[in-house]
C-alpha cells in the first residue's frame, strides 16, 4: 500500500471514510469524503492490517476492504 488511497464518492453527499486497526478494533483514521475524488493520506498508519469503512451520513457501512501497510 502507498502513502494515499484515492476513493471517488459517486454520490452527492458526504460519508465517512473510517480505517480501524485489525488486531484492536480501535479507530485509527477517520475521513469525511466529499462527492467526487478523495485523496486519503495513511502515510502515519504503522506497519499493519488494517479494515477500511465506506459509511453513510447514518454511519451504515456499504463497502469494507482489508488494508496491509507495509
Amino acid at each position: 500500500m502507498t502513502d494515499k488511497l484515492f476513493i471517488t464518492n459517486h454520490t452527492d453527499k458526504p460519508m465517512q471514510a473510517v480505517i480501524t486497526d485489525n488486531y484492536t478494533g480501535n479507530n485509527v483514521l477517520k475521513y469525511e469524503l466529499q462527492p467526487g475524488w478523495n485523496e486519503v493520506h495513511v502515510k502515519d498508519l504503522h506497519e499493519g492490517v488494517y479494515m477500511i469503512h465506506l459509511e453513510d451520513a447514518n454511519h451504515e457501512v456499504f463497502y469494507e476492504q482489508r488494508l496491509v501497510k507495509d
